[in-house]
């Protein structure tokens, strides 16, 4: 079975490019990103782009009309998937989330990576992708506790 990554990302602070970091055949199953950074007065902004890949692997946004305050910020694109059964719920669920910052290139946000987290359900089913969870649900429940007791 191919081996993917979960709740994790690359940490270190050592620079990486988009493909060492990111697989490309892996993100080019997405049609979109959605592009969330803070804003100047602190508030959460999201916004759905397009995105392409350059030949040498940089990740390429289209960038927003409005809003260029991102640039050079802490950003999150969410590249997600997910297949609605006309009879009810969900199949071919599936999402990369690449942290990083964003440059101005070309007319571009350059996506710079620096770290990534990803699931596919053809991959990991969901009921053994909430497993994985238990440990990381169960130690934050747990730091949570002394202040539900005080």
């Amino acid at each position: 079975m191919e081996e993917w990554r979960y709740f994790q990302g690359s940490g270190g602070n050592q620079p990486l490019t988009a493909l060492e970091l990111v697989d490309p055949d892996r993100l080019s199953l997405f049609r979109y990103g959605v592009l969330t950074w803070i804003d100047k007065d602190g508030f959460p902004f999201s916004v759905a782009t397009d995105f392409l890949l350059s030949e040498n692997g940089e990740i390429l946004l289209r960038k927003p009309s409005a809003h260029p305050t991102m640039i050079g910020a802490d950003v999150a694109v969410l590249f997600n998937h997910i297949t609605g059964i006309p009879t009810g719920g969900y199949t071919d669920r599936r999402y990369m989330l690449v942290w990083g910052r964003v440059s101005e290139d070309k007319g571009f946000l350059k996506l710079h990576p620096e770290e990534v987290s990803e699931w596919d359900e053809k991959v990991l089913p969901f009921d053994k992708l909430c497993a994985a969870a238990v440990p990381q649900g169960k130690k934050y429940l747990e730091s949570l506790q002394p202040s539900i007791d005080a």
